[in-house]
């Protein structure tokens, strides 16, 4: 099957009219894979529905799609991505509903979280990620530190109720949905995944990273690679539950040998708890990831 053929027409009954909670008009057909990857979405208008389709397009396709309406068994699933669209600072409420009855299936499994929302068209930050993931659906699932997106929505009058459409008469509509937004944090999700259980099911990486001197540390910790070429580079610091908390590098370094300090912050200049952390180097396709450990 053609890979840009996610969707199926399903003409259910005597028509559109009689369209059944199990029979949908769009069905989503995930890529072969060995995990078994799951995006439940909430949506009002279809832009969650399309944040989602793309988040599992970032990852290969690999991932199911449901509408949180076909109350879906992710009992199966080994991981799922949870999101949804934002109105009055909280997602559709049967999604709500939904997490709420399935926690005990879903907390283990939460690998990802994602929010839509219009944010008056400007950019989204801390703010929006504290409300929307932090305060809200990360509560909602029980999961804490797992990889989070806020995306920029979009508004589409004539596909809202009559009420909502009133109520948002003085905006016209706007679409700041940006695919690529949506594919690059699938791709993330699924890279740290697989990384994370590569490190931990100690398979063997591809080229060597030194390991951080001092290992345990408290203040900073030095951690030294080598490259074979010149390209470009990224080190990053994730925690045990494969959140990013600081990029230390990301730009182009010439061939040989090279280190970095890591003061133990985090992007937004906190100190970062103590625990369990790993550091991945990416270079030309290849990634090597190690643990350290903080200390107070």
């Amino acid at each position: 099957m053609d890979r840009r053929d996610f969707f199926k027409l399903s003409l259910v009954g005597m028509g559109m009219a009689a369209l059944t909670k199990r029979a949908r008009a769009l069905e989503y057909y995930p890529m072969p894979s060995d995990k078994k990857w799951a995006v439940l979405y909430g949506t009002w208008c279809g832009s969650a529905r399309d944040a989602a389709v793309w988040i599992s397009e970032g990852m290969g396709g690999i991932a199911n799609v449901f509408d949180v309406r076909e109350n879906p068994d992710l009992s199966e699933y080994e991981y799922v991505v949870v999101g949804g669209a934002i109105r009055s600072s909280v997602t559709r409420q049967e999604l709500q509903n939904y997490i709420t009855r399935n926690k005990e299936v879903l907390q283990a499994k939460v690998r990802g979280l994602f929010a839509v929302c219009g944010n008056m068209g400007r950019p989204v930050g801390p703010q929006q990620t504290a409300m929307f993931i932090d305060n809200h659906l990360a509560k909602l699932c029980g999961v804490s530190n797992v990889l989070s997106r806020v995306f920029l929505g979009r508004i589409t009058k004539s596909l809202m109720d009559p009420q909502t459409a009133e109520m948002m008469k003085n905006f016209e509509d706007y679409d700041n949905l940006k695919r690529s937004e949506c594919m690059a944090f699938g791709q993330e999700v699924l890279t740290v995944v697989s990384f994370v259980e590569k490190v931990k099911s100690g398979l063997p990486q591809e080229f060597e990273l030194d390991q951080n001197h001092p290992n345990p540390f408290n203040e900073s910790t030095k951690i030294s690679y080598s490259l074979n070429k010149s390209g470009q580079v990224m080190l990053q610091i994730y925690d045990a539950n494969g959140k990013i908390v600081r990029t230390l590098i990301d730009n182009n370094q010439d061939a040989g040998s090279h280190f970095i300090q890591w003061d133990g912050r985090d992007d937004y200049g906190n100190s970062a708890a103590s625990g369990i952390y790993l550091y991945l180097l990416k270079f030309e396709g290849n990634i090597i990831a190690k643990q350290m450990v903080k200390v107070k």
